[in-house]
């Protein structure tokens, strides 16, 4: 049998996300050098060592809502892909899915960067945010990434 259109585009975006999880890991390994240097040069590293607990503890919390959420859209993304002729009823329910989900997304990303931006210039408080946001995206995607893999394996949910 052969691939469908859809799921040309997944496999696609499947790449596209290996991608843009190495730059985001380097752009991670930059910002924590980085943040290192500013807390040496100041003499005290024990915020930065802080900042990187805060931040795994958040990750923590926020893994399995990002799980539940990208279960969701791999199953939509892999259920649109299987279906090569949806109905007009069909269509419109996968056009409000797709934007609910992107305006979530979108409005994660806007939190993080307005934060970032009206944040007082405190190092730790700084390197915290930086660090959450770019483990946010790299979590949403590495759970999307595997989430799709595993449907299209034939895996069923977890």
């Amino acid at each position: 049998m052969a691939e469908t259109i859809g799921m040309r585009r997944i496999r696609k975006t499947l790449i596209i996300h290996r991608i843009v999880q190495i730059a985001l890991i380097a752009l991670l390994l930059y910002m924590a050098l980085h943040f290192m240097q500013k807390f040496e040069t100041a003499g005290n590293m024990k915020p930065f060592y802080n900042s990187l607990i805060i931040t795994l503890l958040i990750q923590v919390a926020l893994f399995f809502p990002i799980r539940k959420f990208t279960e969701r859209e791999a199953i939509r993304e892999i259920n649109a892909a299987a279906n090569d002729t949806p109905s007009v009823e069909e269509s419109k329910q996968l056009r409000t899915q797709r934007l609910i989900a992107d305006f979530i997304k979108a409005s994660v990303f806007i939190f993080f960067v307005v934060f970032i931006l009206t944040a007082p210039p405190i190092d730790f408080l700084l390197s915290t945010t930086f660090f959450c946001c770019i483990g946010t995206v790299l979590s949403y995607l590495q759970n999307f990434n595997f989430a799709v893999r595993r449907r299209l394996a034939g895996g069923g949910t977890p």
